[in-house]
């Protein structure tokens, strides 16, 4: 299985596979948002921006997987992208499922950091307008932040997966295999 995880990592299809999905997911949210108009929330804001780790993997994974330095760059940057995911709709369904009386408690203007400010940059696609209120739309009976959950915890154990062979010894073959 490890050496099946090495070979997997080392493949520009694995990447590509990476940055169209993040390209999905990006585009679904504004699919969301123009088509149904269904209003971010600012949590949905912060989910926008860490799929956007999932296009940046995969495009440094698709462009020398080979290379340990470019492979190893493209699996923490798809890591720390999911697992900041996780936290982030971690949040997002603790918010969604309360029971405050006086209704959700997100923040309606985004915190990003100053050296990125990302709903100044692109408003369009960052900038929350709407509140963490229930939204009514589900698929197989799970709601958007259940979905958005799920993703990101598939990243994590994917990337967490592809760190971890990395550590182990490769078969000389897989080397011959690689080059040819």
């Amino acid at each position: 299985m490890i050496h099946i995880l090495q070979k997997l990592s080392s493949s520009r299809f694995i990447w590509l596979c990476l940055l169209l999905t993040g390209i999905a997911l990006e585009g679904a949210g504004l699919y969301f948002q123009y088509t149904l108009r269904l209003d971010p929330c600012v949590n949905c804001v912060y989910e926008r921006a860490l799929y956007l780790s999932f296009i940046i993997a995969g495009l440094i994974g698709f462009i020398n997987p080979i290379f340990i330095i470019t492979r190893f760059l493209a699996i923490l940057t798809f890591l720390s992208g999911s697992a900041g995911g996780v936290y982030i709709a971690y949040r997002h369904l603790k918010e969604y499922y309360s029971d405050n009386p006086f209704g959700q408690a997100c923040s309606l203007k985004a915190n990003f950091p100053d050296f990125l400010p990302l709903d100044e940059y692109l408003p369009w696609m960052f900038a929350p307008q709407g509140t963490c209120s229930p939204v009514d739309w589900e698929l197989l009976s799970l709601s958007m932040p259940q979905w958005i959950f799920a993703s990101f915890v598939t990243g994590t154990i994917v990337s967490l997966s592809f760190l971890i062979c990395q550590f182990f010894k490769r078969k000389r073959r897989d080397y011959i295999d690689l080059y040819k």
